[in-house]
C-alpha cells in the first residue's frame, strides 16, 4: 500500500489519457516514393482513400520523396501514387496488402516505381449504343430520380462529416440519419453515425449503428473494434470481447488496438487482473505496439506482488518508445518501484 500511495498521482495521470475509438482521427499514413531510377521523387501526389466512407486526402511528396498524412479516421484505406496526374501504383486494394488504421497507429506505405507496371495507354471509349424501345422516357425519369436521391444522400453525408469534425455531434447524428433514410446500403453512414452517437455517450445506440455497418461490410475489422469500444463504454464488458476476436482474425494490428482500449476501460474501473490479461492479449497480437506495454505496467501496479512485472513491462515500453510523451512518467514509475523492491 505504501508503494501504491507514492505513485498514485502518476497512475491517475496515466489512466485517464487513454486512446478511445470515439475520438476523431488520430491515425497516420506516411512513406517515401522512389522514381523509376530509384531516386526520391518530389511532387508525386499521394491520394489516401477511406474505403468505407470514400473520403480522400491528397498530399505531395517533398524533396526527399517523403509524405505524411495524419488525423485519419479508423478503417481500411487505399493509397495511390499519382505521377503526372495518372495512377502509377496502388496499395491496399487486395486482402493480401490491406491497409488498416486505428487511432494512435502509424502505418508506413512506400512506393518504388521501379516495380510499377508501365503506364498504360489511354483506351479509346466507344460511344454507348442508343436505348431501344418505347421505355426510354421512363428509364430517363427513373435515372433522374435516382440521381437526385443520391445527390441528397451525399449532401447529408457530407454535412454530417463536417458537423462531426466541428464536434457538433447532434447535428452530425441528424445528418447521418437523413443520409441513411435516403440510402440504407452505405456502411460508412452507419459507421459515422455510431461515432457521433458515441461522442454523445449514447453507447447503446452507437453499438446498434456499428452492428448495422458490420452487416453491410463484415470484412472491416475497424467496425468490430468500434463496436467493442461502444459496448465497453456502455459497461457491457463481457459483450465487448467477441467483436475484438472478430477484429483480430481480420487484422491483428486492429485487434491489438481494440484489446488495448478494452484494457484501459478495465483499468479505469479498477479491474487490474482483467486489464493485465487484456493488455497481454494486445501484445500477443502486436508485440511492437508500445502503449500496450505502458498500460500493462500500470495495471501491474495494482498489486505489490506484481511490481517486478510492472518494471519489466515499462522497460519494454521504453525500448520501443524511448522519447515519447510518456517516457518520463514510465522512468519515474520504474525508479519508484525499484526503490521499494530493494527494501
Amino acid at each position: 500500500m505504501k508503494l501504491i500511495s507514492k505513485t498514485l498521482s502518476l497512475i491517475a495521470a496515466i489512466v485517464f489519457c487513454a486512446v478511445s475509438y470515439g475520438q476523431i482521427g488520430g491515425g497516420s499514413i506516411y512513406g517515401k516514393v522512389l522514381d523509376r531510377e530509384g531516386k526520391p521523387l518530389q511532387g508525386a501526389v499521394i491520394q489516401v482513400e477511406h474505403l468505407t466512407t470514400h473520403q480522400t486526402d491528397k498530399v505531395k511528396t517533398n524533396k526527399t520523396g517523403n509524405y505524411s498524412v495524419s488525423g485519419l479516421y479508423q478503417g481500411q484505406y487505399k493509397v495511390t501514387a499519382l505521377v503526372d496526374g495518372k495512377p502509377a501504383m496502388v496499395k491496399g486494394e487486395g486482402t493480401g496488402n490491406a491497409i488498416y488504421l486505428a487511432p494512435g497507429l502509424e502505418v508506413t506505405v512506400n512506393f518504388d516505381l521501379r516495380t510499377a507496371p508501365a503506364m498504360p495507354a489511354t483506351a479509346a471509349v466507344s460511344p454507348a449504343a442508343p436505348a431501344s424501345g418505347g421505355s426510354k422516357d421512363n428509364d430517363k425519369a427513373k435515372a433522374g430520380a435516382e440521381k437526385e436521391s443520391d445527390a441528397k444522400m451525399r449532401a447529408s453525408f457530407t454535412a454530417g462529416v463536417a458537423a462531426l469534425k466541428a464536434n457538433n455531434y447532434e447535428e452530425a447524428v441528424n445528418n447521418f440519419k437523413a443520409a441513411a433514410e435516403k440510402d440504407p446500403s452505405q456502411p460508412g453512414t452507419f459507421q459515422n453515425l455510431g461515432l457521433a452517437l458515441a461522442n454523445l455517450k449514447k453507447y447503446d445506440e452507437a453499438a446498434a449503428a456499428y452492428r448495422k455497418a458490420i452487416e453491410l461490410k463484415p470484412d472491416d475489422p475497424g467496425l468490430y473494434a468500434e463496436l467493442s469500444s461502444a459496448l465497453a463504454d456502455a459497461g457491457k464488458l463481457d459483450e465487448a470481447v467477441a467483436p475484438l476476436q472478430a477484429a483480430a482474425k481480420l487484422s491483428p494490428s486492429v485487434g491489438a488496438q481494440g484489446y488495448y482500449n478494452l484494457g484501459v476501460v478495465l483499468t479505469n474501473r479498477g479491474k487490474s487482473k482483467e486489464a493485465v490479461e487484456t493488455f497481454t492479449k494486445a501484445i500477443d497480437l502486436d508485440p511492437k505496439y508500445a502503449k500496450s506495454y505502458y498500460q500493462l505496467g500500470v495495471a501491474y501496479f495494482g498489486s505489490a506482488e506484481t511490481m517486478p512485472q510492472a518494471v519489466s513491462a515499462l522497460e519494454k515500453f521504453l525500448q520501443l518508445n524511448p522519447t515519447g510523451p510518456d517516457a518520463e512518467t514510465a522512468k519515474q514509475l520504474i525508479e519508484t518501484a525499484k526503490g521499494q523492491l530493494k527494501k
